[in-house]
């Protein structure tokens, strides 16, 4: 029986695992990161989340109070012309999208792309992503790198996380300092400025500067008034074309070898990637504003293409984006009690096969909240009269094949558990 503190409780259990899941910088460790050496015990344990949708936090997480005390000493050395990388890590990556690496030599006010990455960034898990530090690079004891994030699937937000980094140029200052300066600021979108990306594409950046990875065609331009990104292809840096061979490269739990020891060692420069390696097809998850299992798909005048599934045509005019739906648990041990049985509704993607039971993310849908458990590894919901994308379930887990009212989960060696929204309880 649904009963107010078990509702609670699961609700604990969901924020926690969402605010755990996501995406981060690791490498170089951000300002207030767990990870960085001096950070003390000023932690900021929603290093995962997004900036805020007003804006009130950009840039960094509205951590740039700490600049000039010892909390924001540089955590890496790197000199113009050397190679690095960055290292993400997390579970939620939404289905990838665009990023950007960027440093900043004004305190804040301005970031300068060093490298884009469009498409398929981050994968899910540990990642690397390697970098050029461009010869026009100034010197400074307290720059501030960032990496800034554009998620592919779910609400549209901007992700970005800033380390304080010491850099040492070559040649004329004044000269480099002059071309750095010239390079295009980076994207900044979907924090009240009026500016946003699309959901479902990623995010083509207007002005991606000179040094340009792209792992995939399927990319939008943000959309209204995103203003103009500041200079031209950057000072120097040559060859614009996208770089291909600078794939992340998933990681295993290692860390990469720039990372620091726990002494705040600084990293040994890396050599770029020379084969392409593809990212890894992490899962695709919901948004961190959203209990965990609930996606609510966002209509838009033209349907996004899934990259799972052959996408429907374009379905005109969009229902209006339904609440996010409240969920409740009720567990049962195995071998005591039967588990609920999914009670089967045909539709329009059913067939033969491993994925007979997929409907097609965009596809109409009846009956509103009924969940869909396709080979007992991926999911899907009817939300706001339409079928969502698939989702992956949480590792170690599965549910039972079919569309249903409730979402049966088992964990393996454990118990049965079966989601239902509160309407279905007693």
């Amino acid at each position: 029986m649904y009963t107010p503190s078990l509702y609670a409780a699961f609700l604990a259990a969901l924020t926690f695992d969402s605010v755990s899941a996501h995406m981060e910088m690791s490498w170089p460790p951000p300002l207030r990161s767990k990870k960085n050496p001096f950070a003390g015990s000023d932690i900021d344990y929603s290093m995962t989340t997004p900036l805020s949708a007003s804006g009130s936090d950009y840039p960094c997480k509205g951590t740039l109070g700490l600049l000039g005390t010892a909390a924001a000493a540089p955590v890496a050395s790197w000199q113009a012309g050397q190679t690095y990388n960055l290292t993400i890590e997390g579970g939620a990556n939404h289905n990838g999208g665009s990023c950007q690496a960027s440093l900043s030599f004004d305190g804040g006010k301005t970031f300068k792309v060093v490298k884009s990455y469009v498409g398929g960034c981050p994968p899910a898990g540990t990642s690397t992503y390697d970098f050029t530090l461009p010869d026009d690079t100034p010197a400074a004891d307290d720059a501030l790198f960032a990496w800034t994030w554009f998620n592919q699937v779910g609400n549209r937000e901007m992700y970005m996380n800033c380390a304080v980094v010491s850099t040492k140029a070559g040649g004329s200052a004044k000269r480099q300092a002059t071309s750095f300066n010239s390079r295009p600021d980076i994207l900044v979108a979907n924090v009240g400025n009026g500016c946003s990306t699309t959901e479902g594409s990623d995010v083509e950046f207007p002005n991606p500067g000179a040094s340009v990875a792209k792992a995939n065609s399927k990319t939008a331009p943000p959309v209204g008034s995103c203003g103009s990104a500041a200079g031209g292809g950057g000072g120097g840096d040559t060859g614009a074309s996208p770089d291909q061979g600078n794939a992340p490269n998933p990681g295993d739990g290692a860390p990469p070898a720039s990372s620091p020891s726990k002494t705040g060692a600084n990293p040994v420069p890396t050599t770029p990637a020379t084969t392409p390696e593809q990212p890894g097809s992490g899962p695709v998850t919901t948004s961190t504003t959203l209990p965990g299992g609930v996606f609510i798909p966002q209509p838009s005048p033209e349907a996004p293409e899934e990259t799972v599934v052959t996408p429907p045509a374009e379905t005109g005019n969009a229902p209006p984006p339904a609440k996010p739906t409240t969920l409740a648990t009720v567990t049962t041990t195995a071998g005591t009690g039967s588990a609920p049985k999914p009670t089967s509704t045909p539709g329009s993607g059913a067939g033969n096969g491993t994925n007979a039971g997929v409907q097609k993310p965009g596809a109409a849908c009846v009956n509103e909240g009924q969940w869909n458990c396709v080979g007992g590894s991926q999911f899907q919901r009817c939300a706001s009269g339409l079928w969502s994308v698939l989702m992956q379930m949480a590792p170690g887990t599965s549910c039972e094949t079919g569309i249903s009212e409730a979402l049966v989960m088992f964990r393996t060696g454990s118990r049965v558990r079966r989601f239902v929204s509160p309407r279905y309880l007693a």
